[in-house]
């Protein structure tokens, strides 16, 4: 009997565990068994600027049956606490000539940020975005470090239309501070953070289901308006030739593709574990 009791008390807290760390999306993206897909950069070829915050090293895409999760890194000599402002942007298509998003409209340089960044015709515009950026609002310096970061997405049309009709941004949500900066992979010198996005969000312009793909990059660049884009996740070497400019239309003519991966619902897999875990602790207290 003693042994029963201990085998309850066993499943009961390792089934309380197991749900725990699995529902957990601190300090870590590997959701529901998958480690997603690592795109990489070339380092050193940020443009406009030495500070290794514009210098993107690789972005790793995962997701589970709800969210996307983008972990971005940046040079490893980078300090996302104290080394400057900076914004990232993640721009998203359905890679589809007809998709009907912005592509390099004059008002906004074809996204939400009015940042000099645009998905080419060819690829039907950017449909979908999310931006990122040091939080609490500060300098991002020594005296005043960013402790965390926030993040809000933007669809292109109104989520209640049928279509990308309407040819303008709504913004879906904002996160003003996500997991601390101390919680990310990299502590000892902060280089990378991770960004957890509801798949619904984007629901009015992409079906992102099992087996569905996306086209997408991702940029650094600064925080005003017109400013183009430092470094491109997609492009291996620097983005423009010449002399650089930093109001240049970077119209993206090379893009990522991701491709959503099979992942059980949280709810599904807790109650299969502890199912599965009931089924034992049955067994052993009719020994």
């Amino acid at each position: 009997m003693k042994i029963g009791r201990k085998s309850l008390g066993f499943g009961v807290a390792f089934g309380a565990l197991a749900f725990v760390a699995y529902s957990g999306t601190a300090q870590t993206i590997y959701q529901s068994g998958t480690s997603g897909t690592t795109y990489t950069d070339e380092l050193g070829d940020q443009q406009g600027s030495a500070n290794a915050l514009r210098d993107l090293s690789f972005v790793t895409v995962a997701n589970d049956a709800n969210n996307l999760y983008f972990t971005l890194g940046i040079n490893p000599s980078g300090n996302l606490a104290t080394g400057g402002s900076f914004n990232y942007i993640i721009g998203i298509t359905t890679g589809n000539p007809a998709a009907g998003g912005d592509t390099s409209a004059a008002t906004d340089h074809g996204n939400p940020y009015s940042r000099a960044i645009s998905f080419d015709s060819s690829f039907g515009g950017m449909t979908d975005f999310i931006g990122i950026f040091g939080a609490p609002s500060g300098g991002g310096s020594s005296g005043t470090p960013f402790t965390s970061y926030g993040f809000n997405d933007y669809v292109y049309g109104t989520p209640a239309s049928t279509g990308i009709t309407l040819g303008a941004w709504t913004k879906v949500e904002t996160v003003a501070s996500g997991e601390p900066l101390s919680d990310q992979p990299a502590t000892s010198t902060p280089n990378e953070i991770t960004v957890t996005v509801p798949m619904s969000d984007f629901a009015a312009n992409l079906s992102l289901t099992s087996g569905t793909t996306f086209d997408f990059d991702v940029d650094s660049t600064g925080t005003s308006a017109g400013q183009t884009a430092y470094d491109s996740l997609a492009v291996q070497g620097p983005i423009q030739s010449g002399t650089y400019s930093s109001t240049y239309q970077f119209d993206e003519l090379t893009l990522d593709k991701y491709t959503v991966a099979a992942a059980p619902e949280p709810a599904t897999l807790s109650l299969a574990g502890l199912s599965g875990l009931s089924l034992f602790v049955f067994r052993r207290l009719r020994k």
